[in-house]
């Protein structure tokens, strides 16, 4: 085992509340700080990921460097640096399948230098070495373990090409900076990846709920349509769809009904913060579009709409940036709030405002009902996206309805 050291003094400095060798110079210490950068930045913008390995790679002084995540059922971040596309998955493969001991006993959340683990003659025995590492003609490591259970496991790890030297102590005290914001960078990543899901799913649903959605574009036109509003629509009695608009019977609730789809649409070219929009204020309308006596005029709610394309995609209603909640007085809708109590933790009033949002009232209204100032409803508000993970009406309100409603047959 061969440790370089530069001849420098053993002074201390600090970085993130931990003390590491003078070796690490400020060109050093610019880099440690570029890298955690591009970690975090990566963690909210999954495309960030190839730039921060890099960046860390970089800092360590190291030729190599590969993140590997892997769960039950799935593969999750894969990205690599110095190393071809053939290599890398090798490498993948032993540490998935077979990755030796001396890895497996990495402390969650700290850094191991090889050569502190296994001898040079004993490492060129083994099989990683000869099945993973000599073909990507390396030779020197640290493998850091990021996340380790029965169903997840990420790994980091940087190499030094065949013939450099063995990293540092100073290069071992660098890595153990850097791990710990990549520990917490993989587990926001995984909770947005989570929120992501439980969105998709959310949205999945409005496709059968007993209640007629219709997402509609900047133009005011129709880009999804469930199978609920398809039936109401048609009868040709209120409302009537086409692929380029939507439309009420009477030409005076057709003008009053695109206002308001004019007003939603808009609402999210404010800049305004999401949750702060929601909250302090929309420009939300419920209409009544009338139907030929003795039959009661359809209700519909107009909201702004906004969702990352991914999660509306299963949808296909890219460009949707507004909503209309249909539905007939004499169809009530069903919701259970004690499964909105049981599923986010919500108090009984928060799960019963939540009802009333996603049956169509504004936030007003529904503090009327519920017999509340309009403060006090702000502030249930706020504490119901926090504990549902959402950030908008539009996304809650299909959060309740997959969560609490009776879903009409699929068939």
């Amino acid at each position: 085992m061969t440790i370089l050291s530069d001849g420098k003094s053993n002074r201390y400095s600090h970085l993130g509340g931990k003390r590491f060798n003078a070796e690490v110079n400020m060109a050093r210490t610019d880099d440690i700080h570029a890298a955690v950068r591009h970690i975090y930045q990566a963690s909210l913008v999954p495309g960030e990921w190839q730039r921060a390995l890099e960046q860390i790679t970089r800092a360590l002084g190291a030729h190599k460097g590969i993140l590997n995540e892997t769960s039950i059922g799935d593969t999750g971040l894969f990205v690599f640096t110095g190393l071809t596309r053939t290599c890398a998955s090798r490498l993948q493969r032993e540490f998935d399948m077979r990755a030796p001991e001396w890895i497996r006993s990495i402390p969650v959340g700290t850094s191991l230098r090889q050569t502190s683990a296994i001898s040079d003659a004993d490492f060129i025995r083994s099989d990683i070495y000869n099945e993973a590492v000599r073909p990507a003609g390396g030779f020197y490591g640290i493998v850091a373990s990021l996340v380790r259970t029965p169903v997840h496991e990420v790994y980091f790890t940087v190499g030094r090409e065949l013939g450099a030297a063995d990293f540092s102590d100073a290069d071992a005290d660098a890595m153990n900076l850097i791990v710990p914001h990549l520990v917490n960078a993989v587990e926001v990543r995984r909770r947005l990846v989570a929120t992501d899901m439980q969105v998709r799913s959310a949205f999945d649903v409005l496709a059968y709920v007993d209640i007629g959605v219709i997402l509609f574009d900047v133009a005011l036109r129709p880009v999804f349509v469930n199978r609920c509003a398809e039936v109401l629509a048609s009868r040709g009695d209120g409302l009537q769809l086409s692929t380029r608009d939507v439309l009420a019977t009477r030409r005076d609730e057709s003008d009053a009904l695109h206002r308001a789809m004019a007003l939603s649409a808009a609402w999210f070219q404010s800049g305004r913060d999401a949750r702060e929009r929601v909250i302090q204020q929309k420009p939300a309308a419920r209409l009544c579009l009338s139907r030929e006596p003795p039959r009661l005029p359809l209700v519909v709610s107009v909201m702004p709409f906004a969702a990352d394309e991914g999660a509306i995609e299963p949808l296909g209603a890219k460009g949707a940036c507004g909503m209309l909640l249909v539905r007939e007085p004499d169809g009530p809708l069903r919701l259970d709030l004690d499964v909105l109590i049981a599923r986010f933790q919500l108090t009984r009033r928060e799960a019963q405002l939540a009802a009333l949002l996603a049956r169509g009232s504004d936030l007003a209204q529904a503090a009327a009902r519920l017999g509340i100032g309009i403060g006090t409803a702000r502030g249930y508000l706020k504490q119901i996206l926090t504990k549902t993970s959402t950030h908008r009406q539009a996304e809650l309100v299909a959060m309740v309805l997959q969560n609490s409603m009776r879903v009409a047959d699929a068939a």
